[in-house]
């Protein structure tokens, strides 16, 4: 099958706009628009899975599984207006379902899970407005959060979700996201006083390239 190819770059509404387009053809059987799909939200979906679960082999599976999902269930699909949050919530319910039992054919099994936070912003952004001293500084900080808070970020600032898809994504009610996120940027505060803005600044930098 030939797989679309996109040369120019989306911005966050153009990708949206899209994958809701793509989404409607894949409803009625259209795999040219499964594979755009795909595509277009692989990188995505893995840099939030490998956070989750370090390691490759079991994100790229769990990916795998997420899309050929969708391709059996096309036919009964419903429509959204946010196909990336369903991606997201999708792939995170299908990594700690399948965990366990995947870890027990090839090694041992936590019952806990770990979320790495990584800064990646343009490299023009760094020389105009931020120091790879800001940039690191905010890296160790995020890390030092409890991985319930760093993930809420990530989601949040990163996959530029709202508090009720944050809330859908980890399982959670509304309210509890507002405490995480308050509790982190509380604590990134308290670490880090005298360069709140530019804090609030790179979080809002912090986007998938």
């Amino acid at each position: 099958m030939k797989i679309y190819q996109q040369n120019i770059p989306l911005n966050e509404g153009s990708l949206d706009a899209k994958a809701i387009t793509l989404w409607l053809k894949i409803k009625s059987g259209d795999e040219t628009a499964f594979e755009a799909l795909m595509l277009d939200f692989y990188k995505v979906l893995f840099s939030y899975g490998i956070r989750l679960v370090p390691d490759e082999d079991y994100i790229k599976d769990c990916i795998q599984d997420v899309f050929m999902e969708i391709w059996l269930r096309r036919a009964t699909l419903g429509e959204t207006d946010f196909v990336k949050y369903y991606l997201l919530k999708s792939l995170r319910r299908r990594i700690f379902r399948e965990y366990k039992k995947w870890f027990a054919q090839h090694e041992e099994a936590s019952d806990d899970y770990h979320f790495m936070v990584d800064f990646s912003v343009e490299t023009q952004l760094i020389e105009q407005e931020h120091s790879s001293e800001q940039i690191g500084k905010m890296e160790m900080l995020l890390n030092k959060l409890p991985k319930r808070q760093k993930e809420a970020v990530y989601l949040k600032f990163y996959q530029n979700l709202s508090n009720e898809q944050i809330a859908e994504v980890l399982g959670v009610n509304r309210q509890s996201v507002y405490n995480l996120l308050y509790e982190a940027l509380r604590k990134l505060r308290t670490e880090w006083p005298n360069e709140y803005v530019n804090c609030i600044l790179l979080l809002f930098a912090w986007r998938v390239i």
